[in-house]
């Protein structure tokens, strides 16, 4: 023999009469998968096999098999003259590939098994590999035998699908039906009623008893039989069962000594439903309070309080003299004024805002310090009110000023800005300030000026410079001021957060609970809900939502008070409107407290601008089964996975089995 024949081995005869005559081409064959399992109950050996080709296989190649046992020797025999236990079907691996499966009966546990491809069947070439052989000897129904059955329930847990699941020992299940293993099922005798769970080793509980406990509840539903590996029932489950946990039933398999019984138990799925749909708090736009406060006696700068008198929209506003403001009693008189007329105001039946431009020239920051007592000595008081309540007051100051008193911090909003430049074309936008003024659309350019470097809320030396610079056209207009505050009512309670904040538990908003519900926390729900906190009988101190879950399940209350988180006491919004080149453009801004600027573009504008607070996707409530098995997002049946012990603070987003999904589901 040539060396072209003794390299026949490795290569395909075409037609071959002998390995000196005929063409060889190297098809670069090998197997992927050469498994065998033998199952000592069921008497029975699967073959699993796939192999690839570069240039495919002919339609004369063919896989063989041979066993030995201690009392049988089989030689090498094509799987196609082998009998088989169970339905196997012709699998589609592609041009280049052949797979598939096989089920033998073979009494005793073989000692060597062996799969090869036979290039053409009548010749002498073969691919031969190492084949992996599992024994699976005798034990209990749900690890020694080759298939398990259960049940799952569809949304309304009120239909039963029962499926199987193949078991190897190297091969999913998905694996085993893909290689065309198909397994005959029968159910029968269903009942319903309270169901011990299985044990840890067992979760399917697959056999876990000899026979359905005799306390449940006939079903009298006609027995199913499928081949397939899911199938859903005609029957509903009458609503007499409707707190009953799970259905038991008769499964029947085949195997090669026959047939084979064992109970299938089919679980409810949690019953899960949002705890709390949707948080209310009506946002309402404030009638704003202005004032205008200047001294009488003397002029200071026209263009300058003209500017504040437009910007806080105070024309026709009442006017307040303060040239005596250093009298003792002037911040009292002050405030009685105030309060006078927000008396007056309230009677139209809204929540209010007070509006004060404040002129002058005493840049001491006294003056700004007396208007701060007045201030104090009205505003605390209205806070906690019912509407119609003041929420607060904007202050425009001819000149920058921190305030000084801590109850005003969470009231007041006090403009200009503390920049510490005259010039606004020297301004950073990056810097952090007292009265940042925040566009819709970050980084804005209004002609050769960014949106922050306008004249919007000045102080006077800025304003006339910028007036300098450019003109007071250029200065833009104020359109439209809008004050935004939550509506509260006569039971609503306010716990201060931080400087600014507040949280309000306002109208008895409360969920309920029995200690053995399971709640579940989203974090990826809507970005509204973390404003959202809660609060217990064992604590008056507010926690954020996403600690619920696990704190009823260490401690569990009957109920919990639900309230908003609000980072500031009223949201400030502005239509400004500018000139550049004879043509208008307006922009609409938000005027947060104290916030620095490249931290925040809109600052809290989710919360503001509606007034519902959707949570039906951020918190879930499991009221019964919620120690059952669930099923995940991609409808995989987690088995292992209760609602109580995995979805304390994982979104819960189960897509349960329908009868359109075919006989086939994704099971892993």
């Amino acid at each position: 023999m040539d060396t072209l024949g003794r390299t026949c081995l490795l290569l395909l005869v075409v037609a071959c009469a002998s390995c000196e005559k005929v063409p060889i081409t190297n098809i670069q064959a090998q197997f992927a998968l050469a498994d065998a399992a033998w199952f000592e109950e069921e008497q029975t050996l699967f073959i699993f096999y796939r192999a690839n080709a570069e240039q495919g296989f002919g339609p004369d190649s063919q896989v063989e098999v041979s066993y030995r046992t201690d009392d049988v020797e089989q030689p090498w025999t094509p799987l196609s003259q082998l009998g088989t236990v169970h339905t196997h079907v012709p699998v589609d691996c592609g041009s280049t590939g052949r797979c598939g499966s096989a089920s033998l009966h073979v009494e005793r546990v073989p000692r060597q098994v062996a799969v090869r491809l036979r290039y053409h069947r009548d010749g002498e070439m073969a691919l031969t590999p190492r084949t992996r052989l599992n024994i699976i000897g005798k034990g209990p129904p749900h690890t020694s035998r080759s298939l398990v059955v259960y049940g799952v329930f569809d949304e309304n847990n009120t239909h039963v699908q029962w499926r199987a699941r193949h078991q190897f020992p190297t091969l999913r299940n998905q694996e085993v039906q893909e290689l065309g293993l198909r397994r005959t099922f029968r159910i029968a005798d269903p009942r319903h009623g309270e169901v011990a769970p299985p044990p840890a080793g067992n979760p399917y509980g697959y056999a876990f008893a000899s026979a359905c406990p005799e306390a449940l509840t006939p079903l009298g539903w006609a027995p199913l039989e499928t081949s397939m590996r899911a199938t859903f029932g005609g029957d509903a489950l009458p609503l007499s069962a409707s707190t009953s946990p799970a259905v038991c039933a008769q499964a029947t398999v085949t195997d090669a000594k026959g047939t084979f019984e064992a109970v299938a138990l089919a679980r409810k799925n949690p019953e899960v439903r949002p705890a709390f749909p949707a948080l209310h708090s009506p946002i309402r736009t404030n009638t704003a309070i202005g004032f205008l406060l200047r001294p009488c006696n003397r002029t200071i700068s026209k263009p300058h309080q003209s500017i504040q008198v437009q910007r806080l929209l105070l024309a026709g506003a009442p006017e307040i003299c303060i040239d005596n403001w250093r009298a003792t009693g002037f911040a009292a008189e002050l405030a009685t004024r105030f309060r006078a007329r927000i008396d007056e105001v309230r009677a139209q039946g809204r929540d209010m805002v007070l509006t004060v431009a404040l002129h002058h020239d005493e840049p001491s920051g006294q003056l700004a310090d007396v208007i701060e007592q007045a201030l104090e000595l009205t505003l605390p008081f209205e806070r906690d009110k019912s509407s119609p309540r003041v929420s607060g007051a904007f202050v425009f100051d001819s000149f920058a000023h921190t305030l000084g008193r801590a109850q005003l911090k969470s009231l007041v909003l006090w403009c200009p800005a503390n920049l510490a430049v005259e010039d606004l074309d020297q301004f950073s936008d990056q810097s952090q300030h007292s009265c940042p003024l925040l566009p819709e659309l970050p980084d804005i350019k209004v002609g050769p000026f960014r949106l922050n470097n306008l004249p919007i809320l000045p102080t006077r030396a800025q304003y006339l410079r910028f007036v300098e610079k450019y003109s007071e056209a250029q200065a833009g207009q104020m359109r439209e001021l809008r004050f935004l505050a939550p509506e509260r009512t006569p039971i609503s309670e306010n716990l201060q957060v931080g400087d600014f904040g507040v949280i309000t538990f306002f109208n008895n908003e409360t969920l309920t609970a029995e200690p053995g519900d399971v709640f579940s926390h989203c974090r990826s729900g809507d970005p509204r809900a973390s404003y959202v906190v809660f609060r217990s009988p064992l604590s008056p101190d507010p926690f954020p939502l996403e600690a619920l879950p696990e704190l009823h399940e260490e401690a569990p209350q009957p109920a919990y008070a639900l309230g908003l988180r609000w980072d500031l006491p009223f949201l400030t919004r502005l239509q400004y409107e500018v000139f550049i080149a004879g043509a208008a453009s307006a922009y609409s801004l938000t005027v947060p407290f104290g916030i620095p600027l490249k931290n925040q573009t809109e600052y809290g504008a989710e919360m503001w601008l509606e007034d519902e607070f959707p949570l039906d996707t951020t918190l879930l409530q499991c009221t019964r089964f919620c120690d059952h098995p669930t099923f995940d997002s991609a409808g995989v049946y987690n088995v292992t996975q209760s609602f109580r012990a995995n979805y304390l603070n994982q979104c819960y987003v189960p897509r349960y089995p329908v009868p359109a999904d075919g006989g086939f589901p994704h099971d892993p």
